[in-house]
């Protein structure tokens, strides 16, 4: 194996590569928090969507994922960079379409589902592209500074996107232009990327051959590494009930049930989102001092915990509105918490030449079963009442993780374990 570099940076404000591709993100991740707040929106109050076509919406939106598999043989055969700028470009289209249409009268809940679809798909393949290459960017010993910086950038965009999304979606047909917002932020990541100076290298692995056995290798790997598996499952299990379910659900339950003004719910996640910076600023310091097995159990029960606040509120309007932005606080901490530890271990343990199927596998299994939640959510729902829905989905949803990562080895892992070195 080589030596680094004699000159390589000390610090990630000294890694210009990385510093562009931050830049990119940040604002990338802020007009992501538009569409986020605005889709839902457009389709529930602007195109009179029932329940069950918000499921479907949904469901539409997180379908792709099934791709994840498939996703991650593509990465670890091509180069990661050329395929993160193409995503970025064809988001851009897509969204540009929505206001386009709805202006000309000719904007239509089928037209919306070919969108979220379409976004989902080049999300997939950004996705995994970005968290196998942030690796060839950053220095191992730094790898962890990187997925905070890029978290915490996450956790700003939840604090200001809602909150400005919301300001503007209180003027009269703004929801659809909203969507221009995040159109142009993916343009300005697509040239940050393309001002990336440094060479990527060639896959390690050829193309071409059968993808089944080297989807059965990603696999194989996760499903034997006792400190990753059991991640793996309990990210599953969250992915159906709360990720499937309660966030297909949340908006529309909040506004119609509870009764939030739909202008309201943006500063309701802005309050997620200043527990995310919290938990982003906290992230590395936690689990130097802790270890990321603990950081990650313990995170997980007061993160998922605070999820069972949302079916309970209700009452006055500001008891509501205190009660969803507390849980909205402590998910925003703890989710962050979570995430930067699991993402930093992951790509230590992980083989180079495995990194896009072995993290492809970890989302699939963490966020496949999130469509097939979604569609249950607007079926159930439109059936038993939202509320008992998603009361169903935050307990079952909370207490199962829990239990996996607690009588798991996870709670064990103190330190940052390492991939085997080649050879």
């Amino acid at each position: 194996m080589a030596s680094p570099p004699t000159d390589a940076p000390a610090s990630l404000w000294r890694n210009p590569d990385f510093l562009k591709l931050w830049a990119g993100q940040s604002l990338s991740l802020v007009g992501s928090q538009f569409t986020l707040l605005a889709m839902p929106l457009i389709a529930f109050i602007m195109l009179d969507a029932s329940v069950a076509e918000m499921g479907v919406l949904g469901a539409l939106g997180r379908l792709p994922m099934v791709l994840f598999f498939v996703v991650g043989v593509w990465v670890d055969r091509m180069r990661r960079r050329p395929m993160l700028i193409w995503t970025d470009l064809v988001r851009a289209a897509v969204l540009t379409s929505v206001p386009v249409l709805f202006f000309a009268d000719l904007l239509t809940l089928w037209w919306l589902y070919g969108v979220v679809l379409v976004m989902g798909v080049a999300g997939v393949l950004f996705e995994i592209a970005y968290r196998s290459y942030l690796p060839a960017l950053v220095e191992p010993e730094l790898l962890g500074d990187g997925n905070s910086k890029l978290q915490l950038s996450e956790s700003i965009s939840r604090f200001a996107g809602p909150s400005l999304a919301g300001l503007l979606i209180a003027a009269r047909n703004a929801a659809p232009v909203i969507l221009l917002v995040d159109a142009a932020s993916y343009l300005v990541s697509a040239l940050t990327l393309g001002a990336i100076r440094k060479r990527e290298d060639p896959p390690e692995q050829e193309a071409g051959g059968s993808m089944i056995p080297a989807i059965k290798a990603g696999f194989a790997w996760v499903m034997t590494q006792p400190m990753i598996r059991p991640i793996a499952i309990a990210t599953a299990v969250y992915s159906f009930f709360d990720i499937g379910v309660l966030q297909t659900l949340y908006i529309p339950f909040v506004v119609a049930e509870v009764g939030v003004p739909a202008a309201w719910t943006g500063g309701v996640l802005a309050v997620g989102g200043v527990g995310a910076i919290i938990g982003a600023w906290l992230s590395v310091r936690l689990m130097k001092k802790y270890g990321p097995g603990p950081v990650m159990v313990w995170s997980t029960i007061i993160g998922n915990s605070a999820l069972i606040l949302v079916p309970l509120a209700g009452g006055p309007l500001w008891a509501a509105i205190g009660v969803l932005g507390f849980s909205q606080l402590l998910v925003g901490i703890c989710t962050q918490v979570f995430v930067v530890n699991n993402i930093t271990v992951l790509q230590s343990a992980t083989p180079r030449e495995m990194g896009g199927r072995v993290i492809a596998t970890i989302w699939a299994l963490g966020l496949v079963p999130a469509p097939l939640g979604a569609l249950l959510a607007g079926l159930i729902g439109e059936t038993f009442g939202m509320r008992p829905v998603v009361l169903g989905a935050a307990l079952v949803g909370a207490i199962v993780p829990m239990i996996v990562l607690w009588f798991s080895p996870v709670p064990k892992m103190k330190e940052v374990p390492t991939a085997p070195v080649p050879g």
